[in-house]
């Protein structure tokens, strides 16, 4: 299995996982420290339940390594200006190392509007699942959260206009970067695919009359590989006409098997830029 999985945006960009920050406090003896974070872990570990704690503590290294922050509380992951992720359960899956991952931009908001993302991790441990859950989101999904959340000036993530011949037509969107993971060579042949091959403009059409202006922005998955498994989720559900275009484009069925992945946010829409 080839790790970490590279990644591209139209700038190039790795991030390896960062351990948990300190807490900063001074004046207090390493031991006192250390076991005050035991009983806090415990406590949390409780109220989230343990088989998610792992999980917490994974996704909150790998986004503290994006932007410094970001802890784990009894409501999630709490960030910088009310943001909050969480796992829940959008959809059903025999995987044990999946996750249905929401995130709220803020949390005050009376709305909470939530963003949905799916991401499966691999390996012999729940630890070792988590941790790989963690590493495929923070660099394809939390990139574009982040940007939109945090920037909107192409500090996490890049931005593709309405008109542009690689975007997604008629819409201002926020992409990730393509994740490649999976074994040898494969996950870099896939990449190259995707990077000769612009995805947005054949989906756009199929996805069309589903996304809802009104109420902006909406999370688009697409994830594709192996002998032929494609999935492109809208806001956490699987559409089934963009899964089948997707599934029909000439992308290399190759053994052994490797997959690719990204996290697209439709912002608005808007008229060609004159």
């Amino acid at each position: 299995m080839s790790w970490p999985p590279t990644s591209d945006f139209r700038r190039l960009g790795s991030l390896p996982n960062q351990p948990l920050q300190s807490d900063g406090r001074v004046g207090r003896c390493a031991a006192s420290r250390a076991a005050e974070r035991l009983y806090r872990w415990a406590d949390l570990s409780r109220a989230l339940m343990v088989h998610d704690f792992a999980a917490y503590q994974a996704f909150c290294d790998a986004l503290n390594a994006l932007k410094p922050g970001w802890q784990v509380t009894e409501g999630g992951l709490t960030g910088p200006d009310h943001a909050v992720v969480r796992f829940g359960e959008k959809h059903p899956s025999r995987s044990d190392g999946h996750l249905d991952v929401q995130f709220v931009p803020d949390d005050r908001s009376g709305q909470k509007s939530a963003l949905w993302d799916c991401v499966s991790g691999f390996g012999a441990t729940p630890l070792a699942r988590a941790q790989t859950a963690a590493h495929l989101w923070a660099n394809t999904t939390a990139p574009a959260l982040l940007e939109f959340k945090y920037s909107r000036r192409g500090d996490f993530a890049d931005h593709y206009h309405g008109d542009e011949p690689r975007g997604f037509a008629g819409w201002h969107v926020i992409c990730g970067a393509i994740m490649g993971f999976g074994h040898d060579d494969s996950p870099r042949k896939l990449q190259s695919w995707w990077r000769d091959n612009p995805l947005l403009p054949a989906l756009s059409s199929a996805l069309e009359g589903s996304i809802d202006e009104g109420t902006c922005p909406h999370g688009i998955k697409i994830f594709f590989g192996g002998n032929g498994i494609a999935e492109v989720r809208l806001d956490g559900e699987l559409h089934e006409g963009a899964s089948t275009v997707l599934a029909n484009l000439d992308w290399p069925r190759i053994e052994p098997a490797g997959f690719v992945r990204s996290y697209i946010l439709a912002l608005h829409r808007e008229t060609p830029r004159k």
